[in-house]
């Protein structure tokens, strides 16, 4: 019986809308695209076609969880088991609840007593849908397994091509463009974590999609374990996507009325190019965060540590999918600039050396001290101590409490980083219990950096963990925690045999909520290995990312680039890194370091000591200019520009057009004596703007010429836009940044 449901139902917004067909047996979503002024339902039957050769009179409809019992030939949405027999789900349409801008359909299979609950959200303000499937095993007596749950969306014919955000450790977010295949396209990860690789998300762009115009479309799971999108073609040549949580076979089971729901998977559509993605994205993060990143979309309540402690989830607990919970992004607005210890000291930290470097960043204008790892006892090299997590007495005889302190002093504030998840072979935490790791057991531990990985499944685990973060932010003055991660789960087996990942993930948002909820006046930072971890699930308790390890300037404009395509700027880790760089051993000027750092949430990564006096002034300068922007660069729209292999641009516009800063980077040696002409973008064409070079301050002789001309003109936005700026001569691996203030007349 279908209570009340309609042949089909239409959200809009003032951009887009979502048409979703309820003539079938199971919810599909028919069109979601640029806004419709009316849908009737002549329009969605035209999107029925006439019987192929070979085929069924009438083809299986794309539904958002399509099953083979339906005539679906494609890759299965849904997959459940109870026991060998019963697999054969045929859900069936019986009521819908909506709301102004919400849609909750909800489904029966009687056959195997499951209750299925589709739920589509759409965005008022940024027509971001987001998606999730909650599943209730409604038999009273036996348990039902779950291998598959993925969203199910069918792809407009026009969307040919893919652009993946791809990489490795130390150069991750990259963007790649390529031709959809005429078979399947199969994005996996099973690294235990987000991942260095493959990010979650995935943007469909047709032909002619540029950064400025044609339709594109992103989707992102909201989820920091393993995922998978398929994107298939099928026979018929229709196209589908499937996205969500990558469930091993036997992962997953419900015990009698247990559920689970999915984790969030979050479209968002634009016909205004990659740039009008990209801001979407950014609108819908900075709303759901209330504008004071800490209120959100969703329950965190809603994930309990209990669901994660047995193989079956019981009646009355659940696993929620990461959208569930709260975005929180820091109850600060104003994102201070900071210094972390890293590549400054590594693991040689110690109480002198760290009261040299606050006093040193305290004269530079620095605002918070982050002290890295080799703080705790013991841990003087990476082979040794994690789980130890009390102060080392021989590095910091009174403690940390006084470095805090002395930090609180100088005007800074004092952070800390930890790595829970993590435990040293060589350690007091695990001589005392070799027990509590994830692994093989049948097959000996793998250590990955000269370490295990705790099992957060068992809640001793998650006790131990909660009360010494809990003891550390109980003493120490702290404000902000680097949370690490550094490896992947290569063996995944936990404490009661089981596949561990999806257990290990929601205990984790667990523990950071717990975290979070006793101390919300600690901001936490994302860290895994650098990028490993940066996705929309995690960003419920975590209110900033560390993009990734590399400080290398040249490579850090590529992986900010891929970052800001969906993340706003005030959520990306951006440092000052000595040179040579660590990583790849290029050496780039103060100019090229500083300028790159501070489109984001800046910071330093150097031994700030031993800096000449030209540097240390350069980087000085460099902190102030970010301070004196840091409103525009964290609250505007963030445009990229055409880009060539020499040259690329990007700019940081805000809301009203007024005003704008804008770089040009050239990477490499020009093959042309002058620049491209900048061409700038998202600005108001029907207005004057000054233009202003702000960046760097010694420029050669052109440039100052140039710099000075520039002063005495005004621009019209379309000026700037179609025919732009000539600009000087320059030398490869250095950048400008110009200020646009927009004139006003009298």
């Amino acid at each position: 019986m279908r209570d009340g449901v309609e042949r089909f139902y239409h959200l809009k917004n003032t951009t887009v809308s979502l048409v979703v067909d309820c003539r079938g047996s199971q919810p599909a979503i028919a069109y979601f695209g640029t806004k419709l002024a009316n849908v009737s339902e002549s329009m969605i039957e035209q999107l029925d076609r006439h019987e192929a050769p070979a085929s069924l009179p009438v083809e299986a409809a794309i539904t958002l969880s399509p099953t083979h019992g339906m005539g679906y030939l494609g890759c299965p949405g849904l997959a459940v088991r109870r026991g060998r027999q019963q697999w054969q789900i045929s859900p069936q349409l019986v009521a819908c609840e909506t709301s102004e801008l919400e849609l909750r359909f909800i489904s029966v299979c009687e056959r195997l007593s499951i209750e299925i609950t589709h739920c589509l959200r759409l965005d008022g303000e940024t027509g971001v849908l987001a998606l999730t499937t909650t599943l209730k095993n409604a038999d009273p007596t036996t348990p039902l397994s779950v291998d598959q749950c993925l969203i199910t969306v069918p792809i407009q014919d026009h969307l040919s091509e893919a652009c993946e955000l791809t990489g490795r450790w130390g150069y991750e977010l990259q963007q790649n463009r390529f031709q959809l295949p005429n078979s399947s396209l199969v994005r996996e990860n099973r690294a235990g974590r987000t991942s260095h690789h493959r990010h979650p998300s995935l943007r469909l762009l047709s032909e002619n999609t540029t950064l400025g115009s044609g339709d594109a479309l992103d989707i992102q799971i909201a989820w920091s374990g393993n995922h998978t999108i398929r994107v298939e073609q099928l026979a018929d040549g229709r196209r589908v996507m499937q996205a969500g949580e990558l469930l091993e076979v036997g992962e997953l089971e419900l015990g009698p009325g247990g559920y689970y729901t999915s984790p969030e998977c979050l479209l968002c559509f634009s016909d205004n190019g990659s740039n009008g993605l990209s801001q979407r994205w950014h609108r819908f993060i900075r709303k759901a965060c209330g504008g004071h990143f800490g209120s959100a979309y969703g329950n965190p309540d809603r994930i309990h540590a209990d669901t994660v402690n047995s193989q079956t989830v019981h009646s009355d607990t659940i696993h929620d999918g990461a959208s569930n919970g709260a975005i929180s992004v820091s109850s600060q607005e104003t994102r201070p600039v900071q210094l972390n210890t890293w590549e400054a000291c590594y693991f040689d930290v110690n109480e002198a050396t760290v009261l040299e470097l606050i006093d040193e960043a305290a004269d530079l204008g620095i605002e918070r001290f982050v002290l890295d790892d080799g703080w705790f006892r013991g841990r003087n090299n990476d082979q040794t101590s994690l789980g130890d997590w009390q102060v080392d007495k021989h590095k910091f005889s009174s403690g940390l409490s006084p470095i805090a302190a002395y930090c609180n002093e100088k005007g800074l504030e004092f952070g800390l980083w930890i790595e829970p998840e993590m435990v040293s072979p060589d350690s007091d935490l695990y001589r005392a219990h070799p027990d509590w790791v994830l692994g093989f057991s049948n097959a000996p531990l793998v250590e990955a950096r000269n370490q295990l990985v705790l099992d957060l499944s068992r809640e001793e685990v998650t006790e131990y963990l909660f009360e010494s973060i809990a003891a550390l932010l109980n003493e120490i003055p702290i404000s902000y925690v680097k949370w690490d991660m550094n490896r992947d789960i290569h063996q995944m087996e936990n404490a009661g045999g089981h596949r561990a990942v999806h257990r290990q993930t929601t205990a984790l948002y667990a523990l950071m909520a717990r975290v979070r909820d006793r101390f919300p006046h600690v901001a936490i930072e994302s860290c895994a290995s650098g990028g490993g971890r940066v996705d929309m699930g995690v960003l419920q308790y975590a209110s900033r990312f560390w993009p990734s390890d590399t400080n290398d300037a040249l490579d850090r404009i590529a992986v900010q680039r891929g970052f800001l395509s969906m993340l706003p700027p005030e959520l990306m880790g951006a440092h000052v890194g000595p040179s040579p760089c660590h990583l790849t051993g290029r050496q780039y000027t103060m100019n090229l370091r500083a300028g790159v750092a501070l489109w984001g949430h800046m910071g330093v990564e150097a031994d700030i000591r031993a800096l000449n006096k030209a540097d240390r002034l350069t980087l000085e300068a460099a902190i102030s200019l970010h301070k004196q922007h840091r409103h525009l660069l964290h609250s505007g729209r963030y445009v990229e520009h055409e880009q060539s292999a020499q040259q690329v641009a990007w700019s940081v516009v805000s809301d009203d057009q007024g005003e704008a800063l804008s770089a040009v980077a050239m990477l490499h040696t020009p093959t042309t004596a002058f620049p491209k002409r900048m061409r700038f973008r998202g600005l108001d064409g029907s207005k004057q703007y000054q233009v202003q070079v702000v960046w760097p301050q010694d420029l050669s002789e052109k440039q100052v010429d140039f710099r000075e001309r520039l002063k005495s003109q005004c621009f019209g936005g379309d000026w700037l836009q179609q025919a732009g700026l000539a600009l000087p001569i320059m030398q490869p691996e250095s950048m400008l940044i110009f200020h646009l203030a927009a004139v006003k007349h009298s």
